[in-house]
């Protein structure tokens, strides 16, 4: 038997290209889905993307192209359209080998929901800075901070009452929240490709948006910059100093606690990176603020309870 027949295959791998996919490499990222293909995986390419007829017409030959209308529930979707029992949802940046996709598919046997920690590989000076968030987010919680590829087997979004993870940025949550047994399997690494400059500057406010569902993490923030004013005009430069100093150095040892157990896919100087995602993230959230006061952002919310599932607009 071949190993692309139905009845041989290891799982189905989805990846939900949004609107905001501009500028994919198509080349690479195709080669990557035969990959997939060739290591016993149904390969699906759900596409909301300002580019559809572009992607099609080089991904249909490693995958099946399907377009679907903004927004959408990935969960739902994903499950009406797989084959197989086991399914990985990733991002388009997101590559797996076949190591990780036979332990992850090894853990769906055990397991409802399986949502794996990604790492950055290479890691530009942008992409220390999101390392240094993940390290961090590590160091509080060993939970993935929205996470960048989990898998789920089919069966289960059927049997979650109310279950509606339409325009959800973070679908493992709604799924956690609605009873699915989620299980973060905190010894697989997944790598991810960093994006561009550009996309990655663009998608600061955005991300620091998301925070605001979080009081506590936003007010936070939004408090870092207001305090070191006010301790510069109160006691002069070096009560600010120290402050700053001081909010540097716990990041830094979040990033060190974090690091413990993943020392081989995070570099000791991604630890550095901690304090510059905590001054970037402090400033981004001002960004974001100003977009959603001007209307210039769309809100995507967590989920819209009264929202059907996705329709498929077309597909092979």
């Amino acid at each position: 038997m071949q190993p692309n027949r139905k009845q041989d295959r290891r799982c189905t791998y989805v990846v939900a290209l949004s609107p905001a996919a501009r500028g994919l490499d198509l080349r690479p990222f195709a080669e990557y889905l035969s990959t997939l293909s060739v290591a016993g995986c149904e390969v699906i390419v759900l596409d909301s993307s300002e580019a559809i007829d572009e992607h099609c017409r080089v991904l249909r030959w490693v995958a099946r192209h399907i377009a679907v209308q903004e927004p959408i529930d990935v969960v739902r979707t994903a499950s009406q359209v797989a084959s197989c029992d086991k399914i990985i949802v990733a991002g388009e940046n997101v590559r797996y080998n076949v190591a990780d996709l036979t332990e992850l598919c090894a853990m769906l046997d055990a397991h409802e929901v399986v949502e794996a920690q990604d790492y950055l590989e290479p890691m530009p000076w942008w992409g220390g800075i999101d390392a240094g968030r993940m390290l961090v987010h590590r160091g509080i919680d060993p939970h993935p901070d929205r996470g960048a590829t989990f898998a789920f087997r089919r069966t289960i979004p059927r049997g979650l009452r109310g279950f509606d993870a339409t325009g959800s940025t973070d679908p493992v949550r709604v799924l956690a929240l609605h009873g699915a047994e989620v299980v973060s399997a905190n010894e697989l690494f997944v790598r991810r490709c960093p994006p561009r400059l550009g996309e990655w500057l663009r998608e600061r406010p955005r991300e620091a948006g998301l925070d605001f569902d979080v009081p506590a993490k936003s007010g936070f923030f939004f408090a870092l910059i207001p305090m070191a004013i006010l301790l510069t005009l109160m006691g002069g430069g070096r009560l600010a100093i120290g402050y700053a100093s001081a909010v540097a150095f716990a990041s830094v040892v979040l990033a060190v606690r974090g690091r413990l157990g993943a020392g081989a896919f995070f570099p000791l100087r991604a630890c550095l990176f901690a304090p510059l995602w905590v001054l970037e993230r402090s400033v981004s959230v001002y960004w974001a603020l100003l977009q959603r006061v001007r209307g210039t952002v769309v809100e995507q919310p967590a989920a819209i309870a009264t929202q059907g599932s996705t329709k498929v607009a077309s597909g092979e």
